[in-house]
């Protein structure tokens, strides 16, 4: 596509910045804690269920080549080794490594894990102002992308049941590199106006600013311990709500004077 120094481009990622898969995955995770707890008749010493899951969760994706899409068995063994006394990164490697004796056979893992990919199949809610925000930058004519590194049949299933869809001229799946975002600044044809808009500093907001776009933060309900700060990627917005992505796109030195004023 030939460069058109008139269009305006906004690329925008979809879990947790268009809907809160977030809190999907925190009520799956809760619940397969509830599973393992009811099988081996131990349960969490911690108020903070999701808490203690969590912990689990992250030590096994900083170990799995996979990250945070490692199978969910080994959340349901290393769940059930923390339940009994292990600490997450040791109940983590016990997990991965293996040879471990369990009281959940192998013959019990199969419902905890039907039900576990039930409740990730659950709609997520729509994140607030994303309906306004997206109608407002649709009418003024923006070129509108969901970028997403999950899987793309799902992410229209949700952008369909949300009522979504139509806001939106295509749907790219791809890991976010600086290089999809070139290919994608190549494909739309945009010279100087386009935005990236997530939740994701390190995937999101760092290679999109890499290669010129300007990046809008939308903070999610959760941030993997291992993720960059703020600080260190300094996007060029920071909102609250979806529905302050067009006063920044069409007002870009006023939407930057309010960035900084929340940074400060």
């Amino acid at each position: 596509m030939s460069r058109n120094p008139d269009l305006v481009a906004v690329f925008v990622d979809a879990d947790n910045t268009l809907w809160d898969t977030d809190a999907v995955f925190a009520g799956a995770q809760v619940a397969l804690l509830g599973a393992v707890e009811s099988r081996i008749g131990t349960t969490t010493p911690q108020a903070d269920r999701l808490r203690f899951v969590r912990a689990i969760d992250q030590a096994l994706a900083e170990r799995h080549h996979a990250g945070l899409r490692y199978p969910p068995r080994l959340l349901v063994r290393a769940t059930e080794l923390a339940l009994r006394g292990a600490k997450p990164n040791e109940a983590a490697r016990a997990a991965w490594g293996g040879g471990k004796d369990y009281l959940l056979s192998e013959g019990d893992l199969p419902a905890i894990e039907e039900s576990f990919f039930g409740d990730l199949a659950k709609v997520p809610r729509i994140r607030q102002g994303v309906a306004q925000g997206l109608r407002k930058l649709k009418e003024s004519g923006c070129l509108l992308l969901i970028v997403t590194e999950g899987p793309k049949a799902k992410v229209e299933r949700n952008a369909d049941l949300l009522e979504l869809t139509n806001f939106f001229d295509r749907i790219i799946e791809g890991r976010k590199t600086p290089d999809l975002y070139r290919r994608m600044l190549s494909l739309t044809g945009a010279a100087e106006r386009a935005f990236m808009v997530g939740d994701q500093l390190d995937r999101d907001i760092g290679p999109a600013k890499a290669v010129g776009c300007e990046t809008i933060y939308f903070p999610g309900g959760f941030q993997p311990r291992w993720a960059p700060d703020q600080a260190s990627v300094q996007p060029d917005h920071v909102i609250s709500s979806f529905d302050q992505v067009p006063a920044i796109v069409f007002g870009p030195v006023a939407g930057k004077v309010e960035a900084r004023v929340r940074h400060t």
